[in-house]
């Protein structure tokens, strides 16, 4: 089977003809077709491990009925959509119907690459499963009598799929790279420490090896959720995009050479001669106050708590006029920009926040779908309910105290140490372990976190146990 093998659904043939030479000179094997009916044929006659596919192609099927279709034909092939901005919606709904992933047309070549080098990834884990289940399937009808053997290929496989699940992970927010790793090996010391609390409500809590095991497995899957959860809302570092940052300075920019032209054709009409020291001093005046405003809306868009007075300044900035190239008065920042920048802390809309809270809940599908041995059959419900706080303030159940599992309680501390003091991610700075430990005694004090686990966490000095980690991220569960 040819997994470099690459097909490209596109109406236009110089757009066809440019991606499929690009991905030969990559060393990848590219056909391309010009409709949904000729690229379902192709699909049914060979194998592609990854189709392009344009949303839109006129008198015919659709990119989204071409994936629905190629579901059916061959259930292995991963799809992505190519799709302008005006179209995020119909993308959102196709990965919802099967898509892996979607590029935003127009995009440059390295980012397609990107995209098929990540998608390869995946396909290559997903086909590392299934070569791991049928030599399974395979091992049992041929050795049935060597039950010893059999015990060790499953443990095997369970560790192979969680090593395949970690790293799909990974690729899909690289930014968080080792964090299962270590939060698996934090929790599982914590449960470990509380073995050897006689004392206090862990006292009567003894965790067997196999309940360890089960420990170490949802630790280690408890994010896997995530690869639902769209790129660009997972590795979010500020309330806008760059591009978008750079489309409203620039409105700035020309919204001065408007105001600039316009006294300059008043003094022209009044008689006055061309002085271009007067033209550099209009100038410098209006960069005054577009830097004043340009700090403004930097100082908005960084992912901190906002301050009244920024926030009142703000009220200035939804007034900010330019002419649009279309002749028209527009507005320097649209709806869409005062939205984001008024989020109150953070970087995340609340609809993107709910986006990321999901991952607890496709966690806990995809945990529920495996045919866990009974010894690990709590893995799902240890993992759903590691968002869950003290108070009934987390998510998804707003569970309380004594309903959390004693297992998740542990991982919540060591999930959130993880998170203050893993190495710089996009939209947080680490901290040191210090710092982590008075974060955490506060979410303790609010409530949120277990105070006899996080005791047990600071008496038998768990966080030690991935000091060293964090300076070289670990790869392997």
């Amino acid at each position: 089977m040819d997994t470099n093998r690459i097909l490209i659904v596109d109406d236009e043939p110089d757009f066809r003809t440019l991606l499929v030479e690009a991905l030969g000179s990559m060393g990848y094997s590219p056909e391309g077709a010009e409709t949904a009916e000729a690229a379902i044929e192709m699909a049914k006659a060979n194998h592609y491990a990854v189709i392009f596919t344009d949303l839109n192609m006129p008198g015919g099927l659709s990119g989204l009925d071409l994936i629905n279709t190629v579901k059916e034909v061959d259930p292995r092939t991963l799809c992505i959509l190519m799709t302008g901005y005006a179209t995020t919606d119909s993308a959102i709904k196709a990965l919802k119907g099967g898509a892996y992933d979607f590029i935003q047309k127009p995009f440059k070549l390295a980012e397609l690459d990107a995209t098929l080098v990540r998608t390869l990834g995946h396909y290559h884990s997903l086909r590392e499963v299934e070569t791991y289940r049928i030599g399974l399937e395979q091992m049992v009808q041929a050795r049935t009598q060597e039950i010893s053997k059999l015990k060790e290929d499953i443990e095997s496989l369970f560790e192979g799929f969680v090593d395949a699940s970690v790293k799909a992970i990974e690729a899909r927010d690289p930014s968080t790279r080792g964090h299962s790793v270590r939060v698996a090996k934090l929790t599982v010391g914590l449960a470990q420490a509380v073995n050897d609390t006689p004392n206090g409500a862990y006292g009567p809590i003894c965790f067997s090896e196999p309940q360890l095991k089960e420990i170490r497995y949802a630790s280690l899957l408890h994010d896997f959720g995530k690869v639902g959860v769209r790129e660009q809302v997972l590795t979010k570092a500020r309330k806008l995009t760059d591009e978008r940052l750079e489309r409203i300075l620039q409105r700035l920019f020309q919204r001065d050479l408007e105001v600039v032209n316009a006294r300059l054709e008043a003094a022209w009409r009044a008689g006055e001669a061309y002085d271009p020291a007067y033209v550099q001093v209009l100038m410098e005046a209006r960069q005054v106050e577009r830097d004043r405003i340009a700090d403004l809306v930097r100082r908005c868009n960084e992912p901190r708590v906002l301050t009244q007075e920024v926030v009142e300044a703000m009220d200035d900035l939804e007034q900010l006029g330019f002419r649009h190239w279309q002749n028209g008065e527009s507005r320097v920042l649209e709806g869409a920009d005062i939205s984001a920048l008024r989020i109150p802390k953070g970087s995340l809309s609340e609809d993107e926040r709910l986006e990321i809270n999901s991952h607890v809940q496709k966690t806990f599908e995809f945990l529920s779908k495996i045919p866990w041995t009974r010894p690990l059959e709590n893995v799902p419900a240890i993992a759903y309910a590691h968002h869950e706080r003290q108070g009934g303030q987390g998510y998804p159940n707003r569970l309380q105290g004594k309903d959390i599992p004693p297992q998740s309680r542990l991982m919540a501390v060591c999930d959130v140490h993880d998170a203050l003091v893993a190495a710089d991610r996009p939209y947080k700075a680490a901290v040191s372990i210090q710092r982590s430990l008075e974060i955490l005694q506060a979410e303790v004090d609010a409530k949120l976190l277990d105070p006899d686990a996080f005791k047990i966490f600071l008496e038998a000095r768990i966080y030690e146990l991935t000091k060293d980690m964090l300076q070289g991220e670990a790869v392997s569960p």
